[in-house]
């Protein structure tokens, strides 16, 4: 009996409208399949709940960058991209777009670990949700540093106890 794969062409791609992210044309766009390729998220997630997520990381991302944003584009800077001067960019990209999208990538992730950690958090699921909500911190962390990065900042914070 030959072997038969529920899966179908049209598997892990994004709905028609929904493969990438754009926002104000200072802000590279997201590619959905990039996001989903990185941040290592299976076809369980349906492309509409992928978009919608990354579409509420971009829209936080671009908050905590607006006033950042505002003094650069006085400064006549018109998009991210012009952050960085020729010879500081890698693969001919300023390294502020890859900050950006790793971002965007790490709060969407964070926001899916979250939202998965709260369904049935009983016994072994209770442990998964909290080892989920650990990497939600971890994502968390790291789109916080990608932030500071983009905005010449230092990546660490410190508490006086």
């Amino acid at each position: 009996m030959p072997l038969v794969f529920a899966d179908t062409p049209d598997q892990g791609r994004q709905q028609y409208g929904q493969a990438e992210i754009t926002t104000a044309a200072f802000w590279p766009s997201v590619d959905l399949a990039e996001l989903r390729d990185v941040m290592r998220i299976d076809n369980n997630v349906s492309s509409s709940r992928l978009y919608h997520t990354a579409l509420e990381s971009a829209a936080h991302v671009n908050a905590q960058l607006k006033g950042w944003r505002m003094a650069a584009q006085q400064r006549g800077m018109d998009k991210l991209e012009d952050a960085a001067d020729e010879a500081d960019k890698i693969n001919g990209q300023a390294p502020q777009v890859a900050h950006y999208r790793r971002a965007v990538y790490c709060y969407a992730k964070a926001l899916m670990l979250e939202k998965w950690a709260d369904a049935d958090a009983t016994g072994k699921s209770g442990e998964r949700a909290d080892a989920k909500q650990a990497q939600a911190d971890d994502y968390r962390r790291e789109a916080h540093f990608a932030v500071a990065a983009i905005m010449g900042r230092r990546r660490c914070d410190a508490e006086l106890i």
